[in-house]
């Protein structure tokens, strides 16, 4: 008989426990329903990129840059191997085409003395040791110095990278010594590593890009918000929690961890009949997925891992706050609830807004190249005479 009342007695502890917390729960959800009915105007406190009041500040130096040796026009110069001068590089692409662009530009010139910035034709683009497409630079410091302009510290060095260090740690720091004066076009950048006189916003892109197909751009629309992409289970990634949004109606989130095949043209379709596509970072900050649902109308919503806050490319020109939105400082359950707050002709705005960006700054890695070189113009001093 007491050993029945110490069970009845135990049973009734756990269910009292097992009722207050359903009472906290009830507690906290009806407090969230509170908070979303009265502060439905703070909606664009999530939504958006002007919460962070100091990345105007941030962005806009106050100092200009100056060409040394009193050159009067910023121009650039792709450095020579004086010293072997039928020594032959590897590189990607995508570094290639950079070289390229630089070559066939307005700013390039052919005297390394009345060059304002120089390159190094050393391809410094993919900096991962495990990479898999065969563009790692072994010997980088020996090749670089190859070039007597890398170690002269009165040249102002120009850097182009998309990956830095390896699993599991994914280190943003280059793996070479850089020159004492140098200015890098960096992805992966965030407020707190942001310098105005030292880096440029830089995309990330694939060496393909961008995809040649065509009807791009849909007005009508029946997806709310969609995703394709690995989960990244293995590092207990941010991306697992979308799979609680999906509800194969309007919400449609995709992983591709397990599948032996890809199929692009249904990830495109995605991108095509979605009004928001979400655009997590991957194993580091950026994302190829940024262009690419910029390029088909879909307005990005952007996640991080942390807190950390990622510059988006080009901030130094592009006002990103009417065209994309920024989402932190809140669950991602709530995250429909708020997208739906968002009405049609705002959302047909902001759809507009991504494709002129996209056409303006985007299109093309040529257009990428010069969209940079660009802002270094205007980054510098000019003596010129009006």
């Amino acid at each position: 008989m007491i050993k029945s009342f110490s069970i009845l007695s135990h049973l009734s502890q756990r269910v009292a426990f097992l009722v207050v917390i359903c009472f906290v729960l009830c507690f906290v959800q009806f407090t969230l329903i509170l908070q979303l009915i009265s502060e439905s105007p703070e909606i664009e406190r999530f939504l958006s990129l002007s919460s962070n009041d100091n990345l105007s500040t941030i962005l806009n130096c106050t100092k200009k840059l100056k060409c040394p040796n009193n050159i009067t026009r910023f121009s650039i110069h792709i450095d020579e191997n004086i010293q072997y001068p039928n020594l032959s590089y590897v590189r990607s692409p995508v570094f290639t085409t950079i070289l390229d662009t630089i070559r066939n530009s307005s700013y390039y010139t052919n005297d390394s003395t009345s060059a304002c910035i120089h390159i190094a034709p050393v391809d410094t683009i993919d900096r991962d040791r495990r990479s898999k497409n065969g563009y790692y630079t072994y010997f980088i410091e020996q090749r670089l110095n190859f070039f007597h302009e890398w170690s002269d510290p009165n040249k102002i060095h120009l850097i182009f990278n998309h990956y830095t260090g390896t699993w599991p740690l994914y280190r943003r720091t280059l793996d070479f010594t850089l020159p004492s004066r140098h200015i890098l076009a960096l992805t992966s950048l965030t407020t707190a590593n942001y310098n105005c006189l030292s880096h440029v916003t830089f995309p990330l892109f694939h060496s393909d890009y961008p995809s040649n197909l065509t009807n791009k751009f849909s007005s009508t629309r029946t997806i709310l918000l969609s995703f394709k992409g690995k989960s990244y289970e293995d590092v207990q990634h941010h991306r697992t929690f979308f799979r609680h949004l999906n509800n194969n109606h309007d919400i449609i989130i995709k992983y591709t961890d397990n599948t032996s095949s890809y199929d692009q043209h249904e990830y495109t379709e995605l991108l095509r009949q979605s009004y928001f596509c979400l655009v997590p970072s991957g194993r580091r900050l950026y994302s190829y997925r940024f262009l690419e649902v910029l390029q088909y109308g879909c307005i990005p919503v952007i996640t991080t891992n942390d807190n950390e806050f990622v510059i988006l490319p080009f901030s130094e020109i592009i006002n990103w706050s009417q065209s994309i939105i920024v989402y932190s400082n809140s669950p991602l359950s709530l995250l429909p609830y708020y997208l739906k707050k968002i009405g049609k002709q705002q959302r047909i705005q902001m759809q507009k807004e991504c494709i002129d960006i996209w056409l303006k700054y985007f299109s093309s890695i040529p257009r990428i190249i010069l969209t940079t070189l660009d802002i270094l113009n205007d980054r510098f001093i000019s003596s010129l005479p009006s």
